[in-house]
């Protein structure tokens, strides 16, 4: 196979392949197929068959995005499903935004131009519906070669710094003052006591990661199946210069489809309103895509923090739920008492 004209970028020092290709499981032959063909014009191409065995996949994913010169997604209607897929898009955007230039290209399978994640409406694209593979090699040897485009709308510094800052806060602010002694707090409530409602509670708080990290004051707000029942005994703290500030947590209440009720204690993620609160407002100049990166980025490091041998007097003491409440007319209004009863009967074995 010929060569393409002109020399192969070099990779820098933190490079370790020229482009690193994502695809759905469902596409596999199609993306080995498109990745043997480049690796033969000499270029280095890294898929999730070169992932570190025993390593998280999301962190396999990082760490691909960050040596990779390009990242290629391999665009059809399985991989926009993927949970997998919106990750690695996320963070081929977010790489991008972190260097000041365009390290993102999508191929296009299967999906129609009105299904391509707003995301990627800048991103360059290659069209292989109805070419042959050669001439979609082509394209992609071409998207190779090309030169570095800058981006002129990234922030420096800023996609790296605040999922985390706000995922090691929200732990060391919050989340490691009250989960200690959480499971004993319900123990000691009203609503372990009954035998009855014993039987209808999780002792674990639930924290509701919402994918447009829009919060409502209440959960009856979001839900009106959901109502107030009361809340957990108070504990204080001396903190930062404030003397005994009180931390105290609402228990909630909903009935099921088999007619009982469940309490439980919930609450959402507040660092998400955080972000939220920058995409609207014009100080951070945090646009809607940012927002994404950093909304899965924060759910991720919240989770590693969570399950380190460090945070162990936190374990078991909480449940993640994350969730898309992006309803189709636009609102989100997303039926959280029904996320919530599946998770306490999962817990409770019901």
């Amino acid at each position: 196979m010929a060569a393409p004209a002109g020399e192969i970028p070099q990779l820098t020092a933190d490079q370790k392949s020229h482009a690193f290709v994502c695809c759905a499981g469902q596409d596999k032959d199609f993306a080995d197929g498109i990745v043997a063909a480049v690796q033969a014009h000499g270029f280095i191409c890294t898929t999730e068959k070169d992932f570190v065995a025993g390593v998280e996949v999301k962190d396999n994913i990082l760490k691909a995005v960050s040596e990779a010169r390009r990242t290629i997604l391999i665009l059809s209607k399985n991989f926009i499903k993927s949970e997998f897929g919106k990750f690695e898009m996320l963070q081929a955007i977010r790489n991008s935004y972190k260097h000041s230039r365009q390290t993102v290209v999508h191929v296009l399978v299967d999906i129609k131009d009105e299904e391509i994640p707003t995301e990627l409406s800048t991103v360059t694209g290659i069209d292989a519906r109805g070419r042959s593979k050669e001439d979609v090699v082509k394209h992609v040897v071409a998207v190779l070669m090309a030169p570095d485009v800058p981006m002129t709308a990234a922030i420096s510094g800023f996609v790296d710094s605040t999922a985390h800052g706000l995922a090691w806060s929200y732990y060391y602010g919050y989340l490691k003052l009250i989960l200690p002694g959480f499971i004993d707090r319900v123990k000691r409530s009203e609503y372990w006591q009954d035998e009855v409602n014993k039987r209808r509670i999780v002792p674990k708080l639930f924290i509701l990661l919402p994918e447009s990290c829009f919060c409502w004051p209440t959960l009856t707000d979001n839900d009106s199946k959901i109502q107030k029942a009361g809340h957990l005994e108070e504990f204080t703290a001396n903190r930062s210069g404030n003397i005994c500030r009180s931390y105290r947590n609402s228990v909630y209440k909903v009935q099921g489809d088999d007619g009982e009720e469940y309490y439980f204690v919930a609450e959402y993620a507040t660092p998400l309103l955080s972000l939220y609160e920058m995409s609207e407002g014009k100080i951070a100049g945090l646009d809607n895509t940012q927002k994404k990166i950093q909304r899965q980025l924060f759910q991720h490091v919240l989770g590693q923090i969570l399950s380190h041998s460090q945070a162990e007097p936190c374990k078991n003491a909480y449940y993640l739920l994350p969730y898309d409440d992006v309803m189709p007319d636009g609102s989100n209004k997303y039926p959280i008492s029904e996320l919530i009863t599946k998770a306490i009967k999962e817990e409770l074995g019901k």
